[in-house]
């Protein structure tokens, strides 16, 4: 078995429905795909129970942007040094090119919104909304620390949603 495979297995095994191994450990600027360390498997799971139900409170798919990137592709990709991809701790998603719609994109930032305000302290999330530049996309992470970034976007929908 592959460590992909094994990896798969995990996943399935803490109870993550909607995203796979290869999903998450696709490096998409070069097409390769990079297993991190086992040690490292049980840091992902908080971010993909999040993206689970993040998944089910939409009701449609979302497209796994960015998972985990070892430091030197994170580098070569102008990632933030202090980067939770680097640890396999965090995801970028997005909506998938046929439910691209503002109504959509709209509805992701607040379900993510709510989950940082929910869930937000227990889990150390942090969390961006990339817009408008980066159109649909989101982050989150878990187990660094609470925190948002892209305030002029995150903090009226948070306050908004209070």
């Amino acid at each position: 078995m592959t460590d992909l495979e094994r990896l798969d297995c995990y996943l399935k095994h803490k109870g993550i429905v909607y995203f796979s191994a290869k999903e998450i450990c696709t490096l998409r600027k070069i097409s390769k795909v990079v297993v991190p360390p086992e040690a490292w498997w049980p840091r992902i799971i908080p971010t993909l129970q999040l993206a689970d139900e993040l998944r089910v409170h939409l009701g449609f798919p979302l497209f796994v942007g960015n998972g985990y990137r070892p430091a030197d592709y994170n580098k070569a990709v102008k990632g933030s040094k202090t980067s939770q991809h680097i640890f396999f701790r965090a995801l970028d998603l997005d909506l998938p090119k046929k439910m691209r719609s503002v109504e959509n994109q709209e509805t992701l930032y607040e379900e993510t919104c709510k989950l940082f305000l929910e869930r937000g302290v227990n889990l150390k999330m942090g969390m961006g909304l990339y817009r408008p530049w980066r159109g649909t996309r989101v982050h989150i992470d878990t187990g660094h620390k609470r925190r948002y970034w892209k305030a002029k976007y995150v903090k009226p929908l948070l306050n908004s949603l209070r």
